[in-house]
């Protein structure tokens, strides 16, 4: 599909050519952290079901995919993956955050990457993880935990209260967000955070879904 990118620079891309994908959102330099979420209008990130997938279509998936491509590994909350199996992407290693450790093996079973649960002291992760005992949940011991996993680019999918971890620490250098024309459900702890920070890019396809980057501490670390 095609995207059309509106700010700072117009011109357009196909958002299934992985190579023009990844030109355009290779922007970070080799150490970041970076959130990936979809929205409505109003920050809303579920519909209906209690679920992102109600909110999706476009190129949101083909922007997913870029944007896994360029992390060295995904970071997604435990309750993100209860609610939603299916977002453990197969290729990629992932580092899931969940206090109890209560991961449903269905949702890792097709996984060819490495998995890794940081969990409580008394959480119990499925045994086909690696299990990380980590003593505090703050966004910044969340990330230095990934870090000394040995993972340099970070993409966290979710969901927005791990993501709100991530940007109350100051630890989250460019926010995307795709925002859907369709309206979502207003579940308090389920809103998108207010990242601020400066606008990049701001992008669009032709289903009326809309793309948006902001940074922090700098970013982007080098140009397109």
């Amino acid at each position: 599909m095609k995207i059309s990118n509106d700010y700072p620079e117009v011109f357009e891309f196909d958002s299934r050519d992985s190579v023009s994908g990844q030109t355009w959102w290779n922007t970070l330099g080799d150490k970041w952290v970076r959130v990936n979420l979809i929205t409505d209008a109003l920050g809303n990130t579920v519909g209906g079901s209690h679920s992102s997938r109600d909110l999706t279509g476009g190129a949101d998936r083909d922007v997913l995919a870029a944007l896994r491509a360029e992390a060295d590994v995904v970071l997604i909350g435990g309750e993100t993956v209860r609610t939603e199996p299916d977002c453990i992407p197969r290729n990629s290693d992932v580092v899931i955050v969940s206090k109890s450790g209560n991961i449903p093996l269905s949702a890792i079973a097709k996984a060819r990457g490495r998995v890794t649960v940081l969990h409580g002291r008394s959480g119990n992760p499925p045994s086909p993880t690696n299990g990380v005992v980590l003593p505090q949940f703050t966004g910044g011991a969340i990330i230095k935990a990934v870090r000394a996993l040995g993972y340099k680019k970070i993409v966290c999918e979710g969901g927005p209260s791990l993501a709100q971890k991530l940007v109350d620490a100051g630890v989250v250098d460019e926010w995307c967000q795709t925002l859907s024309p369709k309206l979502g459900q207003r579940i308090p702890e389920l809103v998108a955070a207010d990242f601020g920070g400066v606008l990049r890019n701001v992008a669009h396809d032709d289903e009326g879904y809309r793309y948006l980057r902001r940074s922090r501490n700098g970013a982007p670390l080098i140009s397109t």
